[in-house]
């Protein structure tokens, strides 16, 4: 029985690391923001939505990336189908962030935005010529309101 609880414990918090969270932070010292995302499924690597100037960006963090200007493969999957999109990113100048988009929201998105608010997964592969490319798999449980949050 003990080995039956441990192991509900167990999946009950994995899952909230599977899906989206939303929070505004306020360590009392900065103005206050909004911040929403979502742990790879190898918890080696954060999805993550923020809002800037140029409007909500998205991009992956927690892991470490060698090129500045890596391609980044997009396969979201909507109703079992994957739709796939590609795109040029660029990486922060501590290597553990690769910025996909500077605003999820831009016109031209239309069509990733729509199929990222209705995706059930999102996989990246972060292509690298100088490093090996990594691959992220996260859960798109909740990623409408996230984003809806992020608007507000």
């Amino acid at each position: 029985m003990k080995k039956l609880l441990l192991i509900a414990v167990t999946l009950v918090a994995n899952l909230s690391y599977a899906q989206w969270v939303y929070k505004t932070v306020d360590n009392g010292l900065d103005v206050p923001y909004k911040i929403a995302y979502s742990m790879s499924s190898d918890n080696k690597g954060v999805l993550k939505l923020e809002k800037t100037e140029e409007g909500i960006a998205l991009y992956i963090t927690g892991s470490y990336f060698c090129d500045d200007y890596p391609t980044v493969d997009i396969a979201l999957m909507v109703n079992s189908e994957p739709q796939r999109y590609s795109f040029y990113a660029t990486k922060s100048s501590d290597n553990t962030t690769v910025f996909i988009l500077n605003d999820l929201s831009d016109v031209d998105r239309r069509a990733f935005l729509n199929d990222f608010q209705r995706a059930t997964s999102f996989i990246a592969r972060i292509n690298e010529t100088r490093c090996t490319s990594d691959i992220f798999k996260f859960n798109m449980s909740g990623s409408l309101k996230a984003y809806e949050f992020m608007l507000k």
